[in-house]
């Protein structure tokens, strides 16, 4: 039960920063750009994919590349918000 208490705590002291928040849109533009843009692309091929037997469909051909560009996203993201949740938790430390 004390995790989910600290967890709580962490995420409420995060997301009252604005920082927080504008990496949370720019991640949400670069996703969604990402899923439009593969969903553009399979629109372009779907009338081959049609005379194709077995074809992949659009789970393979856009949903899977986006989990794996997401992925890769948040693995850049997270040092961002733990680094400095690591340096203000350290900072207001020292300060007491």
């Amino acid at each position: 039960m004390m995790i989910f208490t600290l967890a709580r705590r962490e995420l409420r002291s995060l997301f009252l920063s604005p920082l927080a928040w504008a990496i949370l849109a720019i991640v949400q533009f670069i996703l969604a750009y990402t899923f439009l843009s593969q969903l553009q692309e399979f629109l372009l091929i779907q009338p081959k994919l049609a005379t194709v037997e077995n074809a992949p469909g659009v789970t393979e051909l856009v949903i899977a590349p986006l989990y794996g560009s997401a992925a890769f996203i948040m693995m850049l993201v997270t040092p961002l918000l733990t680094m400095r949740l690591i340096s203000e938790e350290r900072r207001n430390k020292s300060l007491a």
